[in-house]
């Protein structure tokens, strides 16, 4: 009996011991270990409501910790990048919930109109553009002012006659709805009939079927082109909808380069009424781009008619082969047949492998009853215009009360990528919210807007269990201000540049420093 009980307290000092040396091990590991990247000084808001920080470490491609300053910088190694924040807010990498990329990227050589406020002006930026390049054998213009292409019974096709006799000009307003065309841009489309120059659509469908189209090393080079510019902007991710798997292809193209340093959620344009066999074919695509923290296919977009049965047989077709479905259904109307078709397609079909996520986007209006709703349903809504509001209460906020999982996307190339123009637009909507707990509405609201851009965003693409977040394990995608824009936010989140994008553990962007005063 002694023998045994002798070999039993063996076996327990030894476990002990073994489990003492692993857990010592484990933060020798912690401490000794390659830690490849810190951001001290920092006001590191780690996202969901969570305290704020001081610093971040990052080993590999992870998030190792977050905590004090004096917690990270005893990590320092020799190999150690340092990010000094300077007392700026460090978020998590931006992630925009709705964009056309390839669509956007093909528009940054363009002319971009959003500083036209008057005719003088867009006339002075036409030619100056037709002048520096010469060898561009179309004028293409975008983002003008929508109240300046309203103008009534403007000339546009005169004007641009006189501007750039020598090629087609077409210059497009911000929300797509008008264009101006000048006469041999008219008479390539066969649009002769047009006498002003003023299209809306359908012309506007015709004349885009006559615009030079790009190649696929055009394509690559100007997806290129987007990624730098969404790192200057802090986008980190990008939710993107697209009629066909060809920019899947394209980004594959470019991650088999090395150079894919964006994360992408890859989402499919279907008509209402898409029949069994066409899923079939998009199941045999989603199999190509399977659930990865760089390149997926998962989500299947219908634009509302709308039609509500055919809505409702639709969107239950996509939802039985397990797509994550998503409607753009702006109005009421349109809204109310969408929450429909989702309680339909749950109440018939069974349970899918992943949790369903009906996603609402471009929402613009919606009943108190449907609002109600939302929360019963699961839906995750996108609202098309941050700064619009129902019942004097901001859009965003109303459906945030409502139980509804908040996102903001661009709708890039229709709005600006750059999700501070979103952020501010939301701050700035009329607002009744009091104060409390010593933080100030402001800054309150600006966290959910964060929030919403990252957290909630990484939801909305399955993936918050890798990015979204600050958090030890988490990808290290991160953002870094020029100022504290939660302490003191700034009169305009617009005055407050992003300085620092990092992407996977390393710096993809830098701000250039500002060229010191002459005076």
């Amino acid at each position: 009996m002694a023998s045994r009980l002798a070999t039993i307290l063996v076996i327990v000092i030894v476990g002990a011991t073994l489990i003492a040396g692993l857990m010592v091990g484990a933060q020798r590991d912690d401490a000794n270990g390659p830690v490849d990247l810190i951001i001290v000084n920092g006001k590191v808001y780690p996202g969901g409501g969570a305290n704020v920080q001081e610093a971040v470490a990052v080993r590999g491609n992870q998030i190792l910790r977050v905590g004090s300053n004096r917690d990270v910088k005893r990590l320092r190694r020799a190999q150690t990048v340092v990010v000094d924040a300077h007392g700026a807010t460090v978020i998590s990498g931006l992630n925009d919930a709705h964009v056309a990329f390839t669509d956007g990227a093909l528009t940054l050589d363009q002319l971009d109109l959003a500083s036209a406020t008057t005719l003088n002006d867009l006339e002075s930026l036409v030619t100056e553009y037709a002048d520096d390049m010469p060898s561009r054998a179309w004028v293409i213009g975008r983002h003008g002012d929508a109240a300046l292409f309203s103008t009534p019974n403007v000339a546009a096709r005169r004007i641009l006659d006189d501007d750039v006799p020598d090629r087609p000009v077409v210059l497009t307003s911000e929300d797509g709805k008008i264009a101006w065309a000048n006469s041999a841009a008219l008479n390539r489309a066969g649009l002769k009939g047009q006498s002003t120059g003023v299209l809306k659509a359908p012309a506007i469908h015709l004349m885009t079927h006559v615009l030079p189209q790009p190649s696929r090393a055009e394509k690559i080079m100007a997806l290129r082109a987007a990624i730098e510019e969404a790192h200057r902007m802090g986008v980190t991710s990008v939710q993107t909808v697209s009629r066909s798997g060809e920019e899947l292809d394209l980004l594959h193209e470019i991650r088999q380069q090395g150079d894919l340093t964006m994360r992408v959620y890859g989402s499919v344009l279907v008509p209402e009424g898409i029949e069994e066999s066409d899923v079939e074919a998009l199941d045999a695509l989603r199999l190509h781009y399977p659930d990865d923290p760089a390149l997926k296919l998962g989500g299947a977009e219908v634009v509302c008619g709308c039609d509500p049965e055919k809505l409702t047989r639709t969107v239950t077709l996509l939802d039985k082969h397990n797509w994550h479905v998503m409607v753009r259904a702006s109005g009421e109307e349109d809204v109310h047949a969408a929450l429909d078709a989702f309680e339909h397609a749950a109440a018939v079909n069974t349970t899918p492998a992943n949790e369903r996520r009906f996603r609402l986007e471009d929402l613009e209006d919606i009943s108190t009853d449907d609002l109600s709703r939302l929360a019963r349903v699961g839906a995750i809504v996108e609202p098309l215009g941050s700064d619009a509001s129902v019942d004097a209460t901001p859009l965003w906020s109303a459906l945030t009360s409502a139980g509804a999982r908040l996102i903001f996307g661009s709708d890039w190339p229709a709005g600006p990528l750059d999700p501070r123009d979103t952020i501010d637009d939301a701050l700035n909507a009329p607002s009744e919210t009091p104060a409390a707990e010593g933080v100030p509405a402001s800054a309150r609201s600006l966290r959910s807007l964060i929030d919403s851009y990252t957290a909630e965003a990484a939801f909305a693409s399955y993936d918050e269990h890798r990015k979204g977040k600050l958090a030890p394990g988490m990808l290290a995608d991160m953002v870094i201000f020029s100022a504290d824009i939660f302490r003191d936010p700034p009169r305009s989140l617009r005055e407050a540049p992003v300085t620092v994008t990092i992407f996977d553990g390393k710096v993809v962007y830098r701000r250039p420093p500002t060229p010191a005063s002459s005076n």
